[in-house]
């Protein structure tokens, strides 16, 4: 086993505790904070668009119910007594419809008092004249007089009005007044709302219509941007009715050119949402629907644009903190990294003096340790052998030895580790066990137990004095644990002496399951002390481990033949057993065709030739591994319809064919070969078992995904108990598991059987197991 602090350039114990320090303290820290930061930022950005999307919905639901006020005043207008008597007041009635005109004016004058936004409010009688108009000039309300008044017949929203049913309120298009033919300056677009007035017989006189300020509805859209943002307001075909959020929009700007189309479709589609650009200058627009008329049929969109570095600068905050935050604690742990190195190196560094001057003969010289830990603890131990050194050499000298011997021994397992950890039979393993344990304890015998199937134990290799034991390797104790790891008094039923007078037994454990254990003898009595069994504890782990690698060595190895033999019966089964029915149904075929088209038959078996021959190289491209011999010549498009069109015609049946060229290059080839053979297995079915007179392959590219279909008009099955379906239905579900894909089977008795499997075109990546 290779050391892996030699990995690295030498680099002293108070560099090592500064960098573990540094590591320790602030890689969780940063993995924790990166996570939280990103959490938090895609939070608020959600939240940011939430609120925005909530602002922009108020906003354009203020305005809706404004617009909705104006209709219920139409409304209200159109139901005053004073116009119900002036429309049912006879035609030679001059001087009354004159002073009944009187009395409507003065009601729509004091009305237009109370409503500031409503520009003009007029009654225009069927023919299109006006009979009452009341105008506002931004400072005083008045009513303009007779000859003043105008003939509106040909104006649209008259023609409009009048087309409109009486139970519905008219409203037009945004656009500017016009007065005597010409557009009125300075510049009012206004928004008509009318509505068909009838007199008490039910007939059509005229309409109420009111001009309404839009410049009050383009105000409150205005003011919504004050703030932070810009605000437009755009008709449904995406045209502006305000100036354009971009820097750049221009008179002809709209937003069709304004935004990408997708993002542009998204705003004018007539629902409440937001949208966000691409790239950090990007733009998050925040957009609602207004519908003005009643059968919202016609809406206008309020959009709200911001920039991205306005709206998300408090995240961008957030994390410029996060990083701070890390760079603080990272610069924290440096600085205690150094002062706890140097905490825990001054005494070593004071220990180290004291060697070397010890070294140097300096027997005088004294360490003084204060820690309050081991390393006090040793300092008091060096000063003491530096006080006795001279009285007790002999004492010395046991102490090297006992230092020489640990060394030794350290030694020893390092180099029976890498021997029995190079090994992989476990018989090797647990002989080189039991004889370095005998060797090196020197001890008269060594049996090393595993635990048996069941609550027992077996001998697993036995090393010295074997005329000394009564079993031998292989065969049962008569006990469910070895009783001399917690009592050395027990008697051990693998020897054959009543006992040895030192028999020492420790276990081996592989976590918290004990798996056997490792006992030395002595035929003359002996003292164990701690460093003996400390060194035959070592022993124990070191089998235990080794014992464990061969375990798993052993699995690995049955498990990788176990997934190579189930990937061959799958290839087998998919791809060559197909092949060899396909060609078994051609050979048939040139059975029927040799006695009435022997040229034909000799066509046709010379295609079978080619066809077995393609057979033998997947053969061998299934044993190495590699995709069928089709897809390795051609795409996926020409080796389905070469399969579907030889199926077909070996199975005599009609064929309707559907490729959709987009499938070509859409999979790599792996993925495409997995695809080739679900869709081989259910043509092949189709042929065996179906009974079919039609088989339809429809294969085509949709929504990142390829779509192949397979049905057929045959005998069908109950597709609610294919639970224990055959080999082919198996291998067609786990392959489409691997590819991340959907299989549906669609069938019933007499109805034939649809097949369709969905397979992505980009491998979803597989989720990284969490950290243990």
């Amino acid at each position: 086993m290779p050391n892996v602090n030699k990995l690295f350039r030498r680099l002293s114990i108070r560099a090592k505790l500064v960098v573990a320090f540094c590591l320790f303290g602030s890689a969780p820290l940063a993995v924790v904070g990166g996570f939280g930061a990103l959490h938090a930022y895609v939070l608020m950005s959600d939240a940011v668009r939430d609120r925005l999307k909530a602002g922009v919905v108020m906003k354009a639901e203020e305005i809706q119910r404004y617009l909705q006020s104006v209709r219920e005043d139409v409304r209200f207008l159109s139901r005053l007594p004073t116009l119900r008597a002036l429309a049912d007041t006879p035609a030679d009635a001059a001087g009354e419809q004159r002073r009944r005109a009187a009395l409507v004016g003065e009601a729509f004058l004091s009305f237009s008092r109370s409503r500031p936004a409503y520009y003009q409010i007029r009654y225009i009688d069927e023919r299109g004249r006006e009979i009452v108009r009341a105008d506002f000039d931004g400072q005083r309300h008045y009513l303009v007089a007779r000859e003043a008044l105008q003939d509106k017949r040909d104006r649209y929203y008259f023609v409009e009005a009048m087309a409109t049913p009486p139970d519905r309120v008219y409203v037009s298009p945004m656009d500017l007044n016009i007065e005597w033919g010409e557009i009125e300056r300075p510049h009012k677009p206004v928004i008509r709302y009318a509505v068909t007035f009838r007199n008490t017989g039910g007939e059509a006189r005229g309409i109420v219509i009111v001009n309404l300020y839009a410049a009050r509805i383009l105000g409150q859209v205005l003011a919504l941007g004050q703030q932070i943002g810009s605000v437009a307001l755009a008709t449904a075909a995406g045209d502006y009715l305000t100036p354009a959020p971009s820097e750049g929009g221009g008179a002809g700007a709209s937003v069709l050119t304004d935004f990408p189309r997708e993002l542009a479709a998204a705003v004018l589609s007539g629902r409440a949402g937001t949208i966000v650009e691409p790239g950090l200058r990007g733009r998050i627009v925040a957009f609602a629907p207004i519908f003005a008329r009643e059968d919202r049929t016609e809406f206008w969109v309020l959009a709200h644009t911001f920039s991205k570095t306005e709206v998300l600068s408090s995240i961008r905050s957030l994390q410029l903190l996060v990083f701070a935050l890390g760079s603080g604690v990272l610069a924290l742990a440096l600085v205690l990294g150094v002062i706890a190195a140097r905490h825990f190196t001054r005494p070593i560094t004071a220990l180290i003096q004291g060697a070397e001057a010890v070294a140097r003969g300096d027997f005088d010289h004294r360490v003084r340790v204060e820690t309050n830990d081991e390393l006090e603890d040793l300092g008091g131990h060096f000063t003491r052998m530096a006080e006795r050194l001279d009285r007790r050499e002999r004492e010395l000298r046991e102490a090297r030895e006992r230092a020489e011997r640990k060394a030794r021994e350290a030694q020893a397992l390092y180099r029976i580790g890498t021997e029995i950890l190079a090994l992989l039979s476990l018989p090797e393993i647990l002989q080189t066990v039991a004889d370095k344990a005998r060797e090196l304890l020197r001890a008269d015998v060594a049996i090393l137990c595993l635990g048996a199937a069941g609550d027992g134990l077996s001998i697993g290799a036995v090393s010295g004095a074997t005329d000394a034991l009564r079993l031998g390797p292989g065969d049962l104790l008569p006990a469910a644990a070895c009783a001399k790891v917690s009592c050395p008094e027990a008697v051990c039923p693998a020897t054959a002496f009543p006992s040895f007078p030192t028999h020492v037994a420790v276990a081996l454990r592989s976590g918290a399951r004990e798996v056997g254990n490792l006992c030395v003898a002595f035929a003359e009595p002996r003292p164990m002390g701690a460093e003996d069994q400390e060194f035959l504890s070592g022993l124990a782990n070191l089998a235990t481990i080794a014992i464990e690698k061969s375990r798993l060595h052993r699995e690995v190895a049955t498990l990788a033949r176990l997934e190579e033999r189930e990937r061959i019966a799958q290839d087998l089964h998919d791809g060559i057993i197909q092949s060899i029915y396909a060609a078994g149904l051609g050979l048939e075929e040139c059975v029927r065709l040799a006695g009435e088209a022997p040229g034909e038959a000799k066509a046709r078996l010379a295609e079978l030739i080619d066809a077995l021959n393609v057979v033998i190289r997947d053969v061998r491209n299934y044993v190495v591994g590699l995709g069928p011999e089709h897809l390795r010549e051609s795409d996926l498009g020409h080796s389905l319809a070469e399969l579907a069109h030889g199926l077909a015609l070996n199975g005599l049946l009609d064929l309707d064919l559907s490729l959709d060229p987009r499938i070509e290059g859409a999979l790599p080839p792996e993925r495409a070969g997995q695809l080739y053979h679900i869709c081989r297995e259910a043509l092949t079915n189709a042929v065996k078992h179906a009974r079919a007179s039609r088989v339809t392959l429809d294969a085509r590219r949709e929504d990142g995904t390829v779509r192949v279909t397979v049905q057929d008009d045959g005998v069908g099955f109950d597709a609610g108990h294919v639970r224990g379906a055959g080999q082919g239905l198996r291998n067609m579900r786990e392959r489409t598991r691997r590819l991340r894909g959907e299989l549906a089977i669609e069938s019933a008795p007499g109805r034939g059987t649809r097949i369709t499997v969905a397979v992505p075109t980009e491998e979803p990546a597989v989720p990284a197991a969490e950290p243990a």
